[in-house]
């Protein structure tokens, strides 16, 4: 991944990694504007230039600066126009967002709208447009401005709509930015909560807005019942959306009504580091400080909103700011945009059905997606950098000869716990293993698969309307032949959990297929099948969901030691490795060939310890940010506390 093909930030005509927060002053949260302080606002910024960032996310609230239609008011521009120049002043950028009507558990309307459809109505397109463009007529040529958002989560505010009005409204506030600014960036500001990632259609589609605007920035605040799931959803999110514009993570963070400042600087510090190795361009937290506001709305109903920031309201630093320094600090060591992110060719399907809604077809999106994000972790502790690869979409027209298409890097492809994808693409990947791809399979109750014996090389035995559920609330799968990395007689034990019918397996008898497990009753569990020059494995167990449905699983679960095998067969072997299945490794490779940059993550809250293999000759190991060496022979050791990194400079003979 060559992460300067992947940046639409500048400063000074040069490729910027965004380290910053999102911003309001703690004395008035969104008031901010109507409570105008420049020398308060002032200081802020310095504070947050001091902890590393270089940017921070401003809004502009949009019922004080339209108070009324057809003007902007012009006190509230000339404010803006000061907080800009005290940005330049201080030397940090700002992203500007515009239409912020929703804010930290609260709507707030301009009070003319009166029930006004926001994204069709063409008087208010009229109206939003014109506020755009005196903005921007304003600011836009700062050297602080480094983008645009159109908005604060609009669909909080302003609601959901058909895709192709949100689109034309896209189109229409970009046009009005595009009439006065024809050099930065512009994105939405929706916190990319629709179907592509998240399966729920919103009318923001990713696939469709990257015509017109120039980035993604997916906003998420998650919760999850096994915390190494937990701690991947950063970058799980980013690899989602993988629609080819840049990814910025525009808002996470936590408050400390749910985590201690401790456990919130553990959190910030994976995440910085966890996400710009899954390729983001930059990340903002939410927020800068802590408020003291507890008599103002939305605070007074949103309490826990009072605790995110980074810095206190007494304007003291957290740990999770001096995390942001950190990480400002190893970001500035380096020319991230110099650099290439090694990637597995590795892909994990993202079925058409997730994204799209079939005529007649049913599905549970939510459990698609903890699927997925169980099947990305599981590639995580294999050491695999895996991307996403989203199902071909079916033509419009009713009948249609046109094929869908597997990329030619693709070594191995992943579908976890999978019931439906379309008929022409079950083809396609048939010809994909024929010519010498590697697929693996697990089951889903009720799979949509007209190629099954031929794919699988087995016949099924299943009834119609009767599921075949394990008896017992555990199931053992035996390997009764070596697999690469595990061996013959080698147990797996899952826990049979989730709805009653998606916990069923597929009983098969092999026809071509070879069986390399069985099941505790001596049933076939795992199914290797020969088709040309390629390799079929299926699981007759949702593996998958039965861990997706576990709390804590990782604790136990041994998975991803045959992720690793799948690994091995197709030839997908990293350049640096380890057995301990707890740690993220980052293998970043510099301009200098001869050098690399070696990430660390270890995402458990326990301490953890291991070596890493190492594939190339090594001649150096420096710590990157003491610059101490390390001693080392044919492996590098490492222990780390819990949630700690260790960033590697390593140079090779």
């Amino acid at each position: 991944m060559k992460r300067i093909e992947k940046t639409c930030f500048k400063k000074n005509g040069k490729p910027i990694y965004l380290i910053g927060a999102n911003y309001w002053p703690r004395k008035t949260g969104p008031l901010m504007w109507r409570k105008w302080n420049p020398e308060t606002v002032k200081e802020e910024l310095e504070q947050m230039k001091s902890l590393g960032m270089n940017v921070c996310r401003s809004f502009l609230y949009f019922p004080d600066f339209m108070p009324k239609p057809d003007s902007v008011d012009e006190g509230m521009l000339e404010r803006f126009a000061e907080f800009i120049e005290l940005c330049e002043e201080v030397d940090i950028c700002t992203i500007p967002s515009f239409f912020v009507g929703h804010m930290s558990g609260e709507d707030w309307d301009v009070n003319w709208r009166k029930g006004r459809n926001f994204y069709k109505d063409a008087w208010m397109l009229e109206q939003e447009s014109l506020y755009v463009r005196e903005v921007v007529k304003k600011v836009g040529k700062s050297k602080a401005v480094l983008g645009w958002l159109l908005t604060n989560e609009i669909t909080n505010y302003a609601g959901t709509v058909d895709a192709e009005s949100v689109l034309n409204w896209i189109k229409t506030i970009c046009k009005a930015v595009r009439e006065i600014d024809t050099i930065h960036p512009i994105s939405v500001g929706d916190g990319v909560w629709g179907r592509e990632v998240h399966g729920k259609d919103t009318g923001f589609r990713l696939r469709e807005q990257k015509e017109v605007i120039d980035f993604f920035g997916p906003h998420f605040y998650p919760n999850e019942d096994d915390s190494l799931r937990h701690s991947y959803i950063p970058s799980f999110i980013i690899k989602m959306c993988n629609y080819g514009r840049p990814v910025i993570l525009e808002e996470f963070g936590c408050s400390n009504c749910f985590a201690s400042e401790e456990h919130q600087a553990n959190y910030y510090r994976t995440t910085f580091n966890s996400a710009f190795l899954a390729g983001a361009v930059g990340t903002l937290c939410w927020c800068y400080s802590d408020f003291d506001l507890p008599y103002q709305r939305p605070y007074s109903h949103h309490p826990f909103e009072l605790l995110f920031g980074v810095t206190r309201k007494d304007k003291s630093v957290k740990p999770a700011g001096y995390e942001v320094e950190r990480f400002s600090n190893i970001i500035n060591k380096i020319d991230p945009f110099e650099i290439d992110i090694e990637e597995s060719k590795a892909f994990i399907i993202v079925p058409s059905y997730y994204i799209l809604d079939y005529p007649y077809s049913f599905e549970d999106k939510d459990m698609i997606k903890k699927v997925l994000l169980q099947c990305y972790t599981l590639t995580k502790q294999a050491h695999m950098n895996c991307r996403f690869f989203p199902e071909p979409q079916l033509p419009k027209e009713i009948e249609s000869e046109e094929r869908p298409s597997i990329p030619k890097e693709m070594k191995l492809l992943l579908a976890p716990n999978i019931q439906k994808l379309t008929a022409p693409f079950w083809g396609e990947i048939y010809r994909y293993i024929e010519k010498g791809g590697i697929f693996y399979c697990s089951y889903h109750y009720d799979m949509w698969i007209h190629i099954f014996e031929r794919l699988f090389g087995a016949r099924h035995s299943l009834r119609f309307g009767i599921a075949d559920i394990p008896d017992g609330g555990e199931i053992e799968v035996k390997f009764i032949e070596d697999f690469f990395d595990i061996s013959k007689n080698e147990r797996f034990i899952y826990k049979v959990n989730g709805h009653y019918r998606d916990r069923a397996f597929c009983p098969v008898t092999p026809t071509t297929a070879e069986v390399i497990a069985v099941d505790g009753e001596g049933r076939p569990a795992v199914l290797l099948n020969s088709i040309g020059k390629g390799k079929v494995i299926f699981s007759a167990y949702p593996l998958e969901y039965y861990l997706a449905n576990t709390h804590e699983v990782y604790k136990s679960d041994n998975t991803y030691r045959i992720y690793k095998s799948l690994c091995r067969m197709a030839g997908v072997v990293p350049t640096f490795d380890s057995p301990n299945p707890y740690v993220e490794i980052g293998n970043i490779r510099c301009k200098d060939k001869s050098r690399f940059l070696l990430w660390i993550i270890n995402h458990d809250w326990e301490k953890t310890e291991g070596f890493i293999k190492t594939g190339p000759s090594i001649k150096n190991v420096v710590d990157f940010e003491t610059g101490e060496s390390m001693h080392f022979k044919d492996r590098i050791p490492f222990k780390l506390p819990p949630k700690e990194i260790k960033v590697y400079n390593i140079e090779t003979e």
